[in-house]
């Protein structure tokens, strides 16, 4: 149990900053690159161990690569390690859990993109236009989708845990990225 806690939490961290290194350039893109094969052998160990993480890890997989997040070297880079050694190994899947989560995924990914692109056009003084901001930009469908499953007794709850942790350092390491964009726009201005 505790190996999938700090490996959620290992992993979402390292996907945020593969992400800001490329998209914000806030971090080393070296040091990104050189950290996504890592991120990769973790990913697929952390499936290869077992199958409720394999069925949770394959769905964020599928709902970003098809909403297109898989977008730069260093993403395509641990995703092709993962890809290798789950070709060479195999997994066990739970086949509906994974659907449902992917699809859960990729609608999340698609909210929070919506949302970014009309940020402008949403008045924060109004509670829907707030819930659906904050519900779309912190991922909720997919964490609620996992405790669904969890609830149903088809996965162990600290699989639900997992996934704070995941989308929890994640945040951390996006909230961190902001506040150095704005230190950065201070200093320049």
């Amino acid at each position: 149990m505790y190996f999938f806690l700090a490996s959620y939490m290992l992993l979402g961290a390292g996907l945020k900053y593969i992400d800001d290194a490329f998209d914000e350039k806030i971090f080393n893109k070296k040091l990104a690159i050189i950290i996504a094969p890592l991120l990769g052998i973790l990913w697929a160990y952390t499936m290869l161990i077992d199958q409720f993480s394999a069925t949770i890890l394959l769905a964020i997989l599928i709902g970003v690569l098809l909403r297109g997040k898989i977008d730069n070297y260093a993403h395509i880079t641990g995703f092709l390690v993962i890809l290798i050694i789950l070709i060479f190994s195999g997994i066990n899947l739970l086949f509906l859990p994974l659907i449902f989560i992917a699809v859960a995924v990729f609608l999340d990914e698609m909210g929070n993109d919506i949302l970014d692109k009309n940020k402008e056009s949403f008045d924060d003084s109004k509670f829907l236009h707030k819930i659906t901001l904050y519900f779309f930009d912190q991922r909720w469908l997919t964490k609620i989708t996992v405790l669904y499953v969890v609830l149903i007794g088809l996965f162990p709850l600290y699989f639900f845990l997992a996934i704070l942790l995941f989308d929890g350092a994640y945040l951390t390491v996006r909230l961190y990225t902001r506040s150095r964009q704005q230190i950065k726009k201070v200093v320049c201005a």
